[in-house]
């Protein structure tokens, strides 16, 4: 798709989040298990930071040095096409499995919106990689993973009626929750039904 600086591709995403869910068999047991959802990535392999740092005899601070991020990157190689994931597995230093769930889902959203191939070096580091371009990115990939984790349309028939409730069920951090419930009460009151909300619904047989 065509990618204009600074224009956040709010369709597009929803396309492509469809497009995915619809290649995977999904029940409606939450949380989403982001992992198998890699799986339908091709040329992508998924590594722990202590898998990474036991195969190549280093520690996990030259990890976390490596990829600019305590919680995640994403690597992408020109000559051989590869995608390679990084992820902190450890609940160290807060690092609790709700962000854990939500770095997972970050990382397959760079991804799936193609943002890698584009960033210089060819590697995104959660937290930041070049300006205003790296910020565009990083509000996509966190609307994609808003969205595969939490959708607001099934908020109502799975009776979620606080950010516990978010917790409880989608498997976010208490932090991502609070968040989730305060916008979710703006989208009820401006929201117009579309048809991205009758595929999540049937997506995810609600």
């Amino acid at each position: 798709m065509f990618f204009i600086a600074n224009i956040i591709r709010y369709s597009f995403i929803k396309q492509q989040l469809i497009n995915l869910l619809k290649s995977n068999n999904l029940n409606n047991s939450f949380p989403v298990n982001v992992l198998e959802l890699f799986k339908l990535v091709p040329n992508c392999k998924v590594m722990t930071y202590q898998q990474f740092a036991d195969k190549y005899n280093t520690d996990i601070d030259f990890v976390i040095n490596m990829c600019k991020s305590k919680s995640g990157c994403t690597h992408y190689d020109n000559k051989s096409k590869n995608y390679l994931v990084l992820y902190n597995n450890s609940n160290t230093n807060h690092n609790v499995n709700g962000r854990i769930l939500w770095t997972l889902a970050h990382e397959l959203g760079h991804i799936i919106l193609k943002h890698v191939p584009r960033v210089q070096f060819n590697s995104i580091a959660e937290n930041g990689f070049n300006e205003d371009i790296n910020k565009q990115f990083e509000t996509e990939a966190d609307f994609f993973a808003a969205n595969l984790l939490s959708p607001f349309q099934l908020f109502k028939p799975l009776e979620i009626n606080s950010s516990s409730d978010i917790q409880n069920i989608f498997g976010l951090s208490a932090q991502a929750s609070n968040f989730r419930w305060e916008n979710y009460q703006k989208w009820k009151q401006n929201h117009i039904k579309t048809a991205f909300d009758n595929d999540i619904l049937k997506l995810f047989r609600i």
